[in-house]
């Protein structure tokens, strides 16, 4: 059976990506997934019965493994109708003086770069399908800003200002592109960054709710978008909004 639509998920491995493409595979999505563990890939499509989840290793910071994710998923699919730029992570939770230079460079490549090369990889099929959908996770940290978290900060706000101008850039050519930001979600970026946090389960979001509204954007009719969604569990315990 032909699949709903193709969906490419870079960060795939763990939290928000694994949700993301379980949830979706689940709906009759066609998934390609990437991350460098390419043996948690494998068991995420081992895990969905009856679903088309195609698994590759890829680091999304390095060019070259980005072409040959977009090239691969596009041979086994014969198109790309959705890229959800999802790789991020935690930078040690710290003031920005006490950062080495190696975590900096870290951490924009992971938040930022990884995005700018997801687009730019993905955009040419694109732009010869005469549709697609980008969309970039963010945070709540794109447009607001925390102590000790600096680096992540400047990242997300570069994801945020970034798909905002490839967004008047793409839409001529039948392009869309979203944001999505949420605030505080379960999963273990919180311990990666050395953050002792109050939150527990029911607390914050679940990367359940997170696939729950890549879908609703990704069901959204070509004709108009969604630029920004932003999201947080009533119970958060902190008000960033």
């Amino acid at each position: 059976m032909e699949p709903k639509k193709v969906v490419a998920i870079s960060g795939a491995s763990s939290g928000i990506g694994k949700a993301a493409a379980i949830h979706l595979a689940q709906q009759g999505y066609g998934v390609a997934i990437c991350a460098r563990r390419k043996e948690l890939l494998d068991e995420i499509a081992c895990s969905v019965k009856n679903a088309v989840i195609f698994p590759q290793q890829a680091d999304m910071t390095k060019w070259d493994d980005v072409q040959n994710f977009i090239r691969k998923t596009h041979q086994e699919f014969k198109k790309i109708d959705v890229l959800f730029n999802n790789l991020g992570a935690g930078i040690r939770f710290t003031e920005f003086e006490d950062l080495t230079l190696e975590e900096i460079r870290e951490g924009i490549e992971v938040n930022l770069t990884s995005v700018l090369y997801g687009c730019k990889a993905v955009i040419p099929i694109m732009k010869s399908q005469g549709r697609g959908h980008i969309i970039n996770t963010t945070s709540i940290l794109g447009k607001r800003a925390r102590a000790g978290l600096s680096v992540y900060t400047a990242g997300k706000h570069g994801v945020d200002g970034f798909s905002r101008s490839l967004f008047n850039e793409v839409k001529k050519y039948g392009i869309k592109v979203s944001v999505i930001g949420p605030a505080m979600v379960n999963t273990r970026w919180a311990e990666k960054a050395g953050i002792k946090t109050q939150f527990t389960k029911g607390k914050m979001l679940e990367p359940e709710d997170v696939a729950h509204m890549l879908q609703m954007l990704i069901e959204t009719p070509d004709h108009y978008t969604v630029w920004s969604i932003d999201l947080m569990a009533l119970t958060q315990t902190i008000d960033p909004l």
